[in-house]
């Protein structure tokens, strides 16, 4: 692992951290707009903006205990703004900018806040809302711009480790967001955790692809690497051709994204893979054949086999691609690790800062999310005889709460552990997500049902394109049937020859196709699992802005 003052000296609070890795890496760029194509910032310029931004908004009297907002899509100004705020003595409260306009009203009405920064999409939508706020625009054309938000002392305070340092809204994938208060001392330990496990340094560029509002994001996209003196790249979009020019232009080393990015990077693999000529094909799954073989034996020889076929797609500088947020199906991590990247699939909440666990370079096991943090406690409660219980956590990376909501901080931590609601196992050190407590399906004859189990193995079929599995009480009845409610992939039907085309696509083909699907995955699992019925959607499964389903529109 590269040098890291995490490890030379105390780190009371982010503020003070982020001082001594300026002091180490001056002149480095930390921040790229745009791609790479746009401003750049150095680690002495970000800190020189930040005290004064902080003296700024001390001397306008905006730091108050109900935080100052963010409001914008990633770009530099943004981490900035985060910054600035902590330097302030202030607390931040990221807004996701593709809310609704109701959700962002509720954030503003709930928090309290007084003052945001915002870009010009942000300023508007506030505005559309009639929401009167103070507001610090990042464009350079407004009339109240941030960077005439600056004092004539530059300031940079030393708030207590245990000081909120910022407000994080829930993505309410099972109902209403909740306000989760993270302190300094919290971020630092999780940072101390993955800091122990990955090496990142001055010559790591990582690409910022998932949006800084949310904590996955926000601690390991990019307090992460800026605590690394690492090099962010801001992507320009979310479409997969811009974000591989955006690695190969920028040589690219890490990027953390959620199982949907990779999902369409491995589906591109596979399109020009199955249009290669018969020769190449061959000799691709040859290799892969190769790789799987050594892989087994402890070594990684897809690095060298692979490289030709690396360079092609725009991935040559990548080592590390960490994906979290949601379960991945693990044959895509297995085509990743076997391509010769280091495919890590991790595991967290917001309420933990929000990392867990993760894979270690050095012992992936496809399926499972690693071994706990070094400095996070993990214990299965109540494991069942397959030794499948509540996944509950300690550690200083632990919330102290939700805002203004004490019951639910009670019920979320007892005697000092974190309840997660995720069940899970803990097998040779390493833990694996079987599902959670509240999406568990329970049979007429009292079996639990894992919907995230038969989810899986509905996307295994390149015929799905996505799928949420639920259970539904029976009529008059004990117990619930199993059902799934499936999205096809047009495209591949096309492709296949099953459907002419993607207007008025039809429905009675693609009926008996997933209900070919289905029954395939019946044949291969207990009787007790088998998905009793099912409903064909055309258009996308509705989600959070991290890409997680909202369960809790399917479930009946």
């Amino acid at each position: 692992m590269s040098s890291h003052p995490a490890q030379d000296t105390p780190k009371p609070n982010l503020c003070s951290t982020f001082e001594q890795v300026v002091e180490r890496y001056p002149d480095q760029i930390v921040f790229k707009a745009e791609g790479g194509l746009g401003k750049e910032y150095r680690f002495d310029e970000v800190l020189q903006t930040v005290r004064a931004v902080a003296a700024g908004l001390v001397g306008h009297g905006c730091i108050d205990p109900c935080g100052i907002g963010i409001l914008s899509e990633n770009r530099p100004e943004w981490p900035i703004a985060y910054l600035s705020i902590l330097a302030a003595g202030g607390t931040v409260v990221p807004i996701d900018i593709n809310l609704k306009p109701t959700e962002v009203a509720h954030i503003v009405k709930h928090s309290g806040l007084q003052s945001a920064f915002v870009s010009g999409r942000g300023r508007k939508l506030l505005d559309d809302l009639g929401i009167n706020v103070d507001v610090f625009s990042f464009e350079d054309d407004s009339s109240s711009g941030w960077t005439e938000l600056t004092g004539s002392e530059p300031l940079m305070s030393r708030p207590a480790p245990s000081e909120v340092a910022v407000i994080i809204y829930t993505s309410g994938t099972t109902g209403a967001p909740k306000a989760v208060e993270l302190t300094h001392e919290n971020l630092l330990a999780n940072l101390d955790g993955i800091f122990s496990r990955l090496s990142i340094g001055p010559d790591d560029v990582f690409l910022s692809v998932l949006p800084l509002h949310h904590t996955f994001e926000a601690s390991c996209g990019f307090l992460t690497p800026i605590m690394s003196g690492a090099t962010i790249v801001y992507a320009r979009s979310l479409k997969s051709n811009q974000i591989k020019e955006d690695i190969a232009n920028n040589r690219v080393t890490y990027m953390v994204g959620v199982p949907l990015l990779f999902e369409k990077m491995y589906q591109s693999f596979q399109r020009k893979l199955a249009t290669a000529p018969v020769l190449r094909r061959l000799m691709f799954r040859t290799l892969m054949s190769l790789s799987s073989a050594t892989w087994k034996l402890g070594l990684k020889s897809g690095r060298s086999l692979f490289r030709s076929v690396r360079n092609r797609a725009g991935l040559a500088s990548v080592r590390i691609f960490v994906s979290g947020g949601a379960a991945i199906p693990p044959k895509m991590a297995r085509f990743f690790n076997l391509l010769g990247i280091d495919f890590l699939e991790g595991y967290g909440m917001t309420e933990c800062s929000p990392v867990i666990s993760f894979q270690r370079p050095d012992d992936i096991k496809f399926g499972s999310v690693g071994p706990p943090l070094d400095n996070v406690e993990v214990e299965i409660h109540n494991p069942d005889n397959e030794g499948v219980g509540e996944i509950i956590v300690k550690g200083d990376n632990i919330t102290p709460g939700y805002r203004g909501l004490p019951e639910a901080t009670a019920e979320l931590i007892i005697n000092g552990w974190l309840h997660t609601g995720d069940l899970g196992r803990i097998r040779k050190g390493h833990l694996w997500i079987t599902g959670r407590r509240k999406s568990l399906i329970v049979s007429a004859a009292g079996k639990n049902i894992y919907p995230e189990e038969l989810e899986e193995k509905l996307s295994e079929s390149p015929l799905t394109l996505e799928a949420v599995v639920f259970g539904r009480a029976k009529a008059d009845r004990q117990g619930e049937e199993v059902r799934a409610l499936i999205v096809p992939d047009l495209e591949q039907l096309v492709a296949d020859g099953l459907i002419a085309g993607l207007d008025n696509p039809d429905l009675a083909t693609i009926n008996k196709t997933v209900a070919d699907v289905v029954r395939q995955v019946n044949d291969n699992v207990a009787a007790y699992k088998r998905i009793a019925a099912f409903d064909v959607q055309l258009d996308a499964l509705e989600k959070t802005s991290t890409r997680k389903i909202k369960r809790f529109l399917y479930k009946w």
